[in-house]
């Protein structure tokens, strides 16, 4: 999708989200999640799975459209 497409912004989004969390770093956020740490940097990059969003914006609390937006 490019720079600014929607999967782009949404691992942008989860990067920024983690950091507000309680878990603060991908480490820790990924052994809560369930994941490698190495899977969270990658999704922090890029996340092409709309299931994926919604799993991750449930586990954080958040709404998809807020793990879609441009903020």
């Amino acid at each position: 999708m490019g720079k600014l497409g929607l999967d782009y912004i949404a691992g942008q989004n989860l990067k920024r989200a983690i950091k507000k969390s309680k878990w603060k770093t991908q480490a820790n956020f990924a052994e809560a999640f369930g994941v490698e740490t190495r899977t969270i940097e990658r999704w922090c990059k890029r996340i092409d799975s709309v299931s994926r969003i919604e799993q991750l914006a449930d586990f954080l609390g958040l709404s998809v459209p807020n793990m879609l937006s441009l903020e």
